[in-house]
């Protein structure tokens, strides 16, 4: 049985992939993935890095995204220590919506944290830096 997924049609990631949709928060495109800012920035810099090919989940993934995916969250990091000189870098990721994924197409979460900084509720891991 597949994982339950958000309805979301047309996806939000493959309009941004797309010029669907305006791409204000691309930071880095590749042929297999883009790095996005997130809209939401619960911490200053943060991003998603998200596969070109739509593939809703982890286990949608190939060999290859999986790869292109962590080198590129590894290049955003370094990028995010430079200039913003966290304290830590969080690296989080939902698949299906019994995990809260809201877009039905993977993204793995690169967060500079910080000490002091508070996402209110939520695991303790991603709500606060003690």
């Amino acid at each position: 049985m597949p994982i339950r997924l958000p309805e979301m049609d047309p996806c939000y990631f493959c309009q941004i992939r797309d010029g669907a949709v305006e791409r204000w928060n691309v930071v880095e495109q590749t042929d297999l993935t883009l790095t996005l800012l997130n809209g939401r920035q619960f911490e200053v810099g943060q991003c998603m890095v998200v596969p070109m090919r739509h593939a809703p989940t982890l286990l949608d993934l190939t060999p290859e995204e999986d790869a292109a995916i962590v080198a590129a969250a590894r290049r955003a990091a370094r990028a995010m220590v430079q200039a913003f000189d966290p304290d830590g870098i969080l690296l989080y990721q939902n698949n299906g919506v019994g995990s809260a994924q809201e877009v039905p197409h993977f993204h793995l979460h690169v967060v500079p944290r910080r000490q002091g900084s508070d996402w209110g509720l939520g695991p303790v891991h991603l709500a606060r830096v003690e």
